[in-house]
């Protein structure tokens, strides 16, 4: 019965009709600390709402200050069970700090949890994520695994993002986030070699709009699923508007320039179905 219940979840993640997603990150905080854009976690999920994002990931203190926002617009969440911080001696381990027993008693449609593949403590965060993704088939729960290499001279090269996105797979991700790689092609090495959905994570915010988007363009176009993006969102100057762009892209293989429209837009009310 729990895997009914995993693609109970995952169809609450995936839109019905493009079967990608739209997944909007707010685990950065504890990372990178109350930077801008996220001051006030509830204002910005109720802002970029309004323009029909698939679902968000967030830790459980988010989740405790916003969930009668997200259960007003009917936004599901995953859950995110672990972090870093910058602040600390170890900014390259992410350990784990939630369960997904915890994520399904909190309403969950699924869980979130990175391991990078390079720094010392690797074996450490590959033995977190197999036990999550057991833990994960257990209950029903979707794992999406956010996987990057970190400590290489050039963290983005297609060698070790496909190696590491593989790495996700293997342990039992149902979907991998990763590094852009830098073109359409390197980035179809990637997908090609995950067997299961690829996301493209935004990083940090681009000096153009236009310059994600096309990163967005190129990684859809590679076979991406979606992306699982934070500041190239609630960031830019109207959140809006760019989930609305960004949609476009991922739900209806508009090109840029098709996308880029929405950006003119500017709080127009909520965005279709």
């Amino acid at each position: 019965m729990s895997e009914i219940g995993k693609h109970v979840r995952l169809d609450h993640i995936l839109n019905p009709k493009s079967k990608n997603a739209v997944v909007m990150a707010l685990d950065h905080a504890a990372v990178l600390g109350p930077i801008e854009g996220i001051i006030d976690p509830v204002e910005t999920i109720a802002t970029v709402n309004q323009g029909g994002p698939d679902t968000w990931f967030m830790p459980i203190g988010v989740v405790k200050q916003a969930y009668e926002q997200l259960i007003e617009d009917r936004v599901p969440f995953l859950l995110s069970l672990d972090t870093c911080t910058y602040m600390g001696p170890e900014p390259d381990l992410f350990l784990l700090t939630d369960t997904v027993e915890h994520a399904v008693r909190v309403g969950a449609s699924g869980v979130a949890m990175h391991a990078l593949i390079g720094p010392s403590r690797t074996s450490e965060m590959l033995a977190g994520l197999s036990k999550v993704a057991n833990d994960c088939d257990k209950l029903g729960m979707p794992l999406m695994a956010i996987m990057y290499p970190e400590g290489f001279e050039n963290n983005k090269d297609v060698q070790h993002v496909k190696w590491a996105a593989r790495v996700g797979a293997e342990l039992g991700a149902d979907t991998v986030k990763t590094y852009y790689t830098g073109s359409r092609e390197s980035f179809a090495e990637v997908v090609e070699a995950c067997p299961v959905p690829v996301m493209l994570s935004g990083g940090s915010k681009t000096d153009e709009p236009l310059d994600y988007l096309s990163m967005l363009k190129n990684c859809m176009d590679a076979g991406g699923r979606g992306c699982a993006v934070g500041r190239n969102i609630w960031q830019y100057e109207d959140p809006v508007a760019m989930v609305r762009a960004t949609k476009k892209i991922v739900h209806e293989g508009a090109s840029v320039e098709e996308a880029a429209k929405e950006l003119a837009n500017k709080k127009s009310g909520r965005a279709y179905d």
